[in-house]
């Protein structure tokens, strides 16, 4: 694992969905799954970090896609963690009642529409089936992950995509509410993969207001105590 702040790391090799670990007195907290197939290499980064599979207590979902839940059905069963997520939307597709709400290759074009069917739409035939033990809304405290932690919507990338935000340390588990590409740079999620692109620009704009010191995405090195500028001057060319 690689360090962000005090008990709280990153997970080795996740870059595509990546995770975090907040660790509690009573054990260990997961902000999201990553990829199916990935528990094998979760395992073996905790048992790195002298952590074990049986220590993860809860795991926080941001959104309910493919490489953001994929690897929750195997990480329930290997540790009977306590899930939660969102009321909209993202709940049931967890629960297997529905399928992830994503634009259609024919509401894109170019590009868009390519990624949409070689890669996106493809992966809308993964399911789970896992129960969540905790519906999230906008303003529920999480204090048991970590003291102060609270739950913010930032929909567009999905319906009920959510971040997890903790105001004292400035700190921010994003998701995809944008990502932040090798080169630096802040962008929006992938058009083929966000249901609504004008409501995830409103979400950037609201990260920008919040004034996060550290961001922790789900694709990109997290920014880590310098995230303000950077967040604010991405948030201005949105506008």
């Amino acid at each position: 694992m690689y360090r962000i702040a005090n008990g709280i790391s990153g997970i080795e090799g996740t870059w595509i969905g990546r995770m975090y670990v907040i660790e509690a007195p009573d054990g260990l907290t997961l902000i999201d799954s990553s990829i199916p197939g990935a528990l094998p290499r979760i395992e073996k980064d905790l048992l790195r970090a002298g952590r074990r599979l049986d220590m993860v207590k809860r795991i926080l979902i941001t959104h309910a896609h493919w490489d953001h839940y994929g690897s929750l059905a195997a990480l329930k069963e290997a540790t009977g963690a306590r899930v939660y997520a969102h009321h909209r939307y993202e709940s049931a597709v967890i629960r297997g009642e529905k399928k992830p709400d994503m634009p259609l290759p024919s509401q894109l074009h170019g590009f868009d529409r390519l990624v949409s069917t070689a890669w996106i739409q493809p992966q809308l035939k993964f399911n789970i089936a896992v129960k969540v033990d905790y519906e999230l809304k906008e303003g529920d405290r999480l204090d048991e992950v970590l003291p102060g932690l609270m739950v913010i919507d930032t929909p567009g990338h999905s319906l009920g995509h959510c971040g997890f935000w903790q105001p004292e340390q400035g700190l921010l588990f994003g998701g995809d509410v944008m990502m932040h590409l090798p080169s630096g740079r802040l962008v929006l999620p992938l058009a083929s993969a966000t249901r609504d692109l004008d409501e995830a620009k409103r979400s950037v704009q609201k990260v920008a207001d919040m004034q996060v010191k550290t961001l922790c995405l789900g694709h990109g090195k997290p920014l880590i105590g310098n995230a303000t500028a950077a967040i604010s001057a991405f948030a201005a060319k949105l506008s």
